[in-house]
C-alpha cells in the first residue's frame, strides 16, 4: 500500500487513527494493557507492508527474525566477530536483491539499514535492553518503512513514548491535513505529471531538441524533488496526526548554495547514517586530509551503489563524491581560486547588498545544474543513454517542443480553462500547462518555505481549510494516473 492510493487515504489511514484513540483510552483505563497502542501500530504496519504481496513479507519477516536472534546473541556473546558478520550478512542480502536479477523486496534498503543501526547501537550498548514489541516497531512503523526517514532506536523510541501520551487535538489534526494534501499534491499533480514527460523524453532520446532535452533534465529534477517531498509531507504528516515527530529529512535542498549544503538538505538522515557508521568508523578526518578525502569518496560510492546496480549510479555517486572533496579543499584553502569559484563553495552568505544577492544567486543555480547533471546518470538507463541526452543539449537544433511532451501537462481540469478562453487563439497557446508547471514548481521550490514550515507556522482558518480541501480532491480524484514513489526502487 502507498499513500497516494484510495485505500490508504479513505480506509486504511481513518482506520488507524480511530483504532490509536481507542488504544489510547483502554491503556488509560487498563494499565494492564498500556502496550495497546504498540500493537495497534504494528498490526496496521503488518497489513500496510503485506499489501505488497507474499514474496515481500517473507523476505521482511525472515530479516525481522534474523537480526532479532543475532542481536540476542550479539547482547550476550559482545563478539566483534559475530558483529561483523550480522552486518555483512545483512549487506550481503541487500546486495543479492539488488544484483541477482530476481524481484526487488519493497522497502529493503530502508530496514536493511535500520537492522544494523540496531545491531551496531546494540552492541556500543546504546540500547538498554531488547524490547521485542519496540524493535518491531522500529523496523516496522509504515509512516517510515517505505522511505525512511532513518531514525536513531533512542529517537524513535522517545517519540513512540511521547506520541503514547499525547491527547487527540482538533487543531494538530488540521494542520496534519494540509500538509498532507500538500504531499499529495506534490507527488499526484506534480511529480506524476513531470514523470510522464520525463518518461518519454529517456524513451526518444535520439530525437529530441537542445530546448526538450534541457527540459527532460530538469524535468526529472522537478520530478524526483516532488516525489520524495511529498513522500516526506505525508509521512510526516501521519505521524503528527499521532503526536510522532518525524525528523527533518528533506530541506529544500535546490536552495543550497554549494553540494555540501546540497548533503545537508537531501536525505537528511542518509547522511547521517553514513556518517555514523561508515565515514566515522573508516576514520573519518582522524587520520590526515588525504585519508579523509577518501572517505568521502568511499561514502558517495556507497552511496550510489546503494541507490542501484548499474555504472549509472557509481558515476552518479562519483559526480557528488568528486565536487564535494573538491569543495572542501578549496574552503579549507587547500585550493585557491577567483571570486566566481568563492562564491559558488561559500556556504553562508551574508544577504547584504546587490553583490551579495548576487553571488547567493549564483551559487545556487550552478549547484543546482550540477546535480541535474548528475541525475541525468540517476535516471538514465545506460552512461550512453544520459551522454546521449546531455549532448543533444548541445546538438539538438533549435525547434518547438513536441507535442507528446506538451501534452504531459494538459490535465482536464486545466486545459479545459484554456480552451474556453482567449488564450487557446494564441500560437503557444498548447504550451501554456507546461510552462504553469514549470513557474508553479520554480517559485515552490527555490523560493517558498518548506510545506512543514508552513502547515505548522499558519493560521488555522476558513482559507487553510479550503486549500487543504481543493489539494485534498483534487489530488484524489487524480490518484487513478499515479504512479509508487521513486526511492521505494532503491
Amino acid at each position: 500500500m502507498v499513500f497516494n492510493s484510495f485505500g490508504f487515504i479513505l480506509l486504511f489511514l481513518p482506520a488507524f487513527l480511530l483504532a490509536i484513540q481507542l488504544a489510547k483510552r483502554i491503556a488509560k483505563k487498563r494499565p494492564e494493557l498500556k502496550e495497546a497502542c504498540k500493537i495497534v501500530i504494528i498490526a496496521f504496519s503488518l497489513v500496510f507492508y503485506g499489501l505488497f504481496g507474499v514474496k515481500n513479507g517473507i523476505v521482511l519477516a525472515i530479516s525481522v527474525l534474523a537480526n532479532s536472534v543475532g542481536t540476542l546473541w550479539l547482547r550476550k556473546l559482545k563478539s566483534g566477530l559475530l558483529l561483523f558478520t550480522l552486518i555483512l550478512v545483512n549487506i550481503a542480502a541487500l546486495m543479492f536483491f539488488k544484483f541477482s536479477g530476481m524481484f526487488f523486496p519493497i522497502a529493503i534498503s530502508f530496514y536493511t539499514f535500520n537492522q544494523i543501526s540496531y545491531i551496531v547501537d546494540s552492541y556500543k550498548g546504546d540500547i538498554e535492553k531488547f524490547d521485542l514489541l519496540d524493535y518491531l516497531l522500529y523496523i516496522l512503523f509504515f509512516p517510515k518503512i517505505l522511505q525512511g526517514p532513518l531514525m536513531g532506536y533512542g529517537d524513535f523510541t522517545g517519540e513512540l513514548d511521547k506520541a503514547q501520551n499525547a491527547k487527540f487535538d482538533a487543531e494538530i489534526v488540521l494542520r496534519a491535513l494540509l500538509l498532507l494534501s500538500f504531499g499529495l499534491f506534490k507527488k499526484v499533480i506534480l511529480a506524476d505529471t513531470f514523470g510522464r514527460a520525463v518518461d518519454y523524453g529517456y524513451d526518444n532520446l535520439m530525437t529530441l531538441g537542445s530546448l526538450e532535452a534541457i527540459l527532460v533534465a530538469v524535468f526529472y529534477s522537478f520530478q524526483l524533488y516532488f516525489d520524495f517531498s511529498g513522500y516526506c509531507d505525508m509521512a510526516g504528516a501521519v505521524c503528527m496526526m499521532i503526536g510522532f515527530d518525524l525528523p527533518d529529512n528533506f530541506n529544500s535542498p535546490y536552495k543550497a548554495v554549494n553540494i555540501i549544503d546540497f548533503w545537508k538538505r537531501w536525505h537528511i538522515t542518509l547522511t547521517k547514517f553514513f556518517t555514523k557508521y561508515v565515514y566515522i568508523p573508516l576514520g573519518g578526518n582522524r587520520k590526515g586530509a588525504v585519508r579523509m578525502y577518501i572517505n568521502f569518496m568511499i561514502v558517495f560510492l556507497l552511496s550510489g551503489l546503494w541507490h542501484g546496480s548499474g555504472w549509472t549510479f557509481i558515476v552518479w555517486g562519483a559526480m557528488h563524491g568528486v565536487l564535494y572533496v573538491l569543495t572542501r579543499l578549496v574552503m579549507h584553502g587547500k585550493k585557491t581560486g577567483n571570486d566566481v569559484t568563492k562564491a559558488v563553495v561559500q556556504v553562508k552568505i551574508k544577504s547584504v547588498g546587490i553583490l551579495s544577492v548576487l553571488k547567493h544567486v549564483i551559487s545556487v543555480v550552478l549547484t543546482f545544474i550540477y546535480v541535474t547533471v548528475a541525475w541525468v546518470f540517476f535516471r538514465a538507463n545506460t552512461i550512453s543513454d544520459a551522454i546521449t541526452l546531455l549532448t543533444r543539449i548541445f546538438t539538438g537544433g533549435s525547434r518547438r517542443i513536441a507535442t507528446n511532451i506538451s501534452a504531459c501537462f494538459q490535465l482536464d481540469e486545466l486545459w479545459y480553462v484554456i480552451k474556453v478562453t482567449p488564450i487557446m487563439k494564441l500560437g503557444f497557446a498548447w504550451d501554456v500547462c507546461l510552462w504553469l508547471f514549470v513557474v508553479i514548481s520554480v517559485i515552490i521550490i527555490f523560493f517558498s518555505k518548506n510545506a512543514i514550515q508552513i502547515s505548522k507556522g499558519c493560521k488555522i482558518g476558513i482559507k487553510t481549510t479550503v486549500l487543504t480541501a481543493i489539494l485534498l480532491v483534487w489530488s484524489i480524484v487524480s490518484f487513478a494516473g499515479v504512479s509508487t514513489f521513486l526511492y521505494m526502487n532503491f
